[in-house]
């Protein structure tokens, strides 16, 4: 009987040996599973942070590209103006014409040649001192008497739209964010060269499309005073047509500038239109005589900022 006793607890004690083994056994494989859980949790977790991540990066690049394609936008910064108020500025239009490479060699032909060099100097002044670049609605306004600029306002134009603006002078535009106009006779490029340019930093308006060229006998001989109200004003709409509709400003070929050329000017739609005349703007001036600062080659950094000086 005692030996009977002896076997069946020593049974008891294996099984319970047994189901304390297994217990132990079913609790590890549940920790494990729980880990196991908790890890695939956080790889979504993490996958899906990392994918979140990567459509941010995505989206920012895409509107950084946006943003870097349109160098056109354009944020205001001037001040309206109101009944009996009137601005005391001066906003200097700058007028450039062509540019040489000095850096490797090159030398100018004329006093109309910038060297890229100082034309770098002088874009790296003004992008360092925050200058404001009006649009040509801001520029008509300003005369208007309807709006104020900012005290450092400046607008760079670039007459007959010679390679050297879009092969020397462009890329430097870029570089320090500065816009600026080149006056195109529309007649010697060809209208899809054009199109490349369409967003970019330059905006390009009319030197009109085929009356830079002789044949009159007022101001510098050029033929726009010498023909009729109709044909000029034919002329300058077809300059805007092959300029994609740019109406903003007009730059009369070599200065000449008279009542009629004003009239056909305004007939074509033009916001505003410049002479050679060598002077800053004003409020009150006559919005198609307007009058520019030239630029020469031998302009020090010094007498490019008492030239834009206010």
């Amino acid at each position: 009987m005692k030996r009977k006793l002896k076997i069946k607890n020593y049974y008891r004690f294996i099984c319970s040996i047994i189901i304390f083994i297994v217990i132990i056994l079913l609790t590890i494989v549940g920790i494990t599973n729980i880990f196991s859980k908790h890890s695939e949790n956080n790889k979504i977790i993490s996958d899906e942070l990392t994918s979140s991540s990567l459509e941010i990066s995505k989206s920012e690049n895409k509107e950084n590209k946006e943003e870097n394609k349109n160098h056109k936008t354009h944020k205001s910064r001037v001040m309206p103006l109101n009944n009996g108020e009137k601005s005391d500025k001066a906003l200097p239009v700058l007028m450039y014409h062509y540019f040489y490479d000095d850096i490797n060699g090159e030398t100018a032909l004329n006093s109309n040649f910038m060297p890229i060099s100082s034309f770098e100097k002088q874009l790296n002044y003004l992008n360092e001192n925050n200058y404001y670049y009006p649009t040509w609605d801001e520029v008509a306004d300003f005369v208007d008497g309807q709006i104020d600029l900012p005290d450092k306002s400046v607008v760079l134009t670039m007459d007959d739209g010679d390679e050297s603006v879009f092969n020397l002078a462009l890329p430097l535009l870029e570089k320090y964010e500065v816009t600026a106009t080149a006056f195109i006779i529309t007649s010697i490029i060809d209208e899809n060269e054009l199109k490349k340019y369409a967003d970019s930093i330059i905006d390009l308006e009319s030197h009109t499309d085929d009356m830079h060229r002789g044949g009159g006998t007022y101001g510098h001989g050029g033929i726009f005073p010498a023909l009729s109200l109709e044909e000029s004003t034919e002329d300058l709409k077809t300059s805007i047509r092959k300029l994609g509709g740019n109406s903003g400003a007009l730059a009369y070929p070599f200065g000449d500038c008279t009542k009629k050329t004003k009239e056909a000017a305004k007939n074509a739609g033009f916001k505003v239109a410049f002479t050679t005349s060598n002077d800053k703007v004003t409020p009150g001036m006559d919005k198609y005589e307007l009058t520019r600062v030239r630029m020469f080659t031998e302009i020090s950094l010094e007498g490019f900022k008492y030239s834009i000086s206010n």
